[in-house]
């Protein structure tokens, strides 16, 4: 079904083909696609695939499995990446580049492979398909999962002994999983650990098997499930919270910013602390909050973000609400309509969207957000997501 270019087969001290691994099972069979290197300094997932290459090569998977790579040229380089980040060319509108910027974009041809391919897959799987991002961060952290938020994903990632964060996708533009689970996939990002650190790589090979697993790509043996899954409860200590994004420090484009050192992901850090320089100013947290994602690397505009856990009941009842689709409710609202026929977003009068309360929209699924000069425009993925080819319960680990 694909093949990978001459240049796609240059090796550094891991596999950069675009293609690491495929395994076609069948239309009907679920299927994995996973992403690795998206970020040309983040290895640990093609080291971690490297690792369970005799697994995968056995014969025995059930189901459809495709491995590939990201920023080849910066995984090359060994550089976040080389002209734009690859995890931030994935809007809605493709074609908001030229012709001619494009072509002096080293990820250009990164992201069109990469959407080919995915094109070929959408094609040829009417199954379960589920997108998994492997990531590393520059700070100290526990695994956890990054998603959507959307039902589909939260069924999902429910079943893995990690935190899982939803709501990201409200701040960062552009990124590649976003963009699929606006085709109405399961999609998720897994952060293994810090970039450099060798448990790390051990965090995504645990991960994988457990996600060829849960998908039914793979039927683990129990002593092997168990030491997977006994890795990473040990390192989150069987943390399985949901955690939402509420803040995120950008970066401005000439400024000098840099990370106070020692924090890591998940911590709780009190009202006052120093956080972090910006151009000579201490930023200093304003509330007792939770930092996520502090940026200790040269390359990237986030950072840090502040992260709070979400209560059980309120995960249920708006997966209820959203299950009735009361979101239509706000549609009656003055200054709100639906941004098309689908109803797969709504139109939202700035003025009106000053007294409605953001939370308001989160509940019922609204959290990717697009201001024009007189309107936000946010987008619900209850409505687009292919809720028909999923189960409605996932088993073990």
């Amino acid at each position: 079904m694909m093949s990978d270019t001459p240049s796609s087969r240059k090796r550094t001290e891991i596999d950069v083909s675009r293609i690491l691994f495929e395994h076609y099972a069948g239309t009907e069979a679920p299927c994995v696609v996973v992403f690795c290197g998206i970020h040309g300094n983040e290895k640990a997932g093609i080291k971690a695939v490297q690792r369970m290459m005799p697994f995968l090569k056995k014969g025995m998977l059930k189901g459809s499995l495709y491995v590939l790579t990201g920023n080849i040229p910066a995984l090359i380089n060994d550089q976040r990446f080389i002209d734009m980040d690859l995890n931030r060319v994935w809007s809605r509108n493709m074609t908001s580049l030229n012709a001619a910027k494009q072509k002096r974009i080293s990820e250009n041809r990164d992201r069109k492979e990469i959407l080919g391919i995915i094109s070929d897959i959408r094609k040829q799987v009417l199954g379960p398909l589920y997108f998994i991002d492997v990531h590393t961060t520059s700070a100290a952290s526990i695994p956890f999962i990054t998603i959507d938020d959307a039902l589909i994903n939260r069924r999902f990632t429910k079943v893995f002994p990690v935190p899982v964060v939803l709501g990201i996708e409200e701040y960062l533009h552009g990124a590649l999983l976003s963009f699929i689970n606006q085709m109405g996939f399961v999609s998720l990002g897994f952060e293994a650990g810090r970039h450099d650190d060798e448990q790390a790589v051990c965090n995504a090979e645990s991960f994988l098997y457990l996600v060829l697993d849960v998908a039914k790509i793979a039927v683990l043996e129990e002593r092997t499930l168990a030491l997977h899954k006994e890795r990473l409860q040990r390192l989150t200590l069987g943390r399985r919270h949901f955690y939402e994004v509420i803040y995120r420090y950008g970066i401005q484009e000439g400024e000098q910013f840099t990370m106070r050192p020692g924090f890591r992901n998940f911590q709780p850090v009190k009202k006052g602390r120093e956080l972090a320089e910006s151009n000579g100013k201490v930023i200093r947290a304003g509330k007792d909050r939770v930092i996520f994602m502090p940026l200790y690397q040269q390359q990237g505009e986030d950072g840090f973000f502040f992260v709070r856990r979400i209560p059980s009941w309120v995960l249920g009842l708006s997966a209820l609400f959203r299950l009735l689709r009361l979101d239509a409710v706000l549609a009656w609202l003055p200054g709100v309509s639906w941004i098309d026929g689908e109803k797969q977003g709504l139109r939202v009068d700035l003025k009106t969207a000053s007294f409605m309360a953001k939370s308001v929209f989160h509940f019922l699924g609204y959290r990717e957000v697009v201001e024009d000069e007189d309107h936000l425009l946010v987008y619900n993925r209850e409505r687009i997501a292919r809720k028909e080819r999923y189960p409605l319960r996932y088993s073990r680990p």
